[in-house]
C-alpha cells in the first residue's frame, strides 16, 4: 500500500534532517476532478498535540516523491476551531 511506503520514506528522511518524528501519515486514493489532473491528499502529524498538516500532490507521484514533498513542506497559517 502506498500509505505504508510513504510513511517509511518520510520517517527515514526526517530522521536524517530533523529531530521531529512523524507520528502518522495518511494518503488518499487518487481523486479525479472534472476539470484537471488526478490528485492525492496527504495528511501527517508530527507530534500528538500539534494539528495535522496536509498537502495535495499529483496522483502519479511515487511514494518516494510524495515523501520528499512532505519532508520539504513549510507550514503556513494555522487555523483553530475555537468556540466564540
Amino acid at each position: 500500500m502506498i500509505e505504508d511506503s510513504v510513511f517509511k520514506h518520510v520517517r527515514t528522511m526526517l530522521k536524517r534532517q530533523h529531530a521531529l518524528p512523524v507520528q502518522s501519515c495518511r494518503v488518499s486514493q487518487p481523486v479525479q476532478r472534472p476539470w484537471g489532473r488526478t490528485y492525492r491528499l496527504v495528511e501527517w502529524t508530527v507530534t500528538k498535540d500539534a494539528p495535522s498538516h496536509r498537502c495535495v500532490v499529483p496522483a502519479e507521484l511515487s511514494a518516494a516523491e510524495i515523501a520528499r514533498h512532505v519532508a520539504a513542506h513549510i507550514p503556513g497559517r494555522i487555523y483553530f476551531d475555537e468556540p466564540r
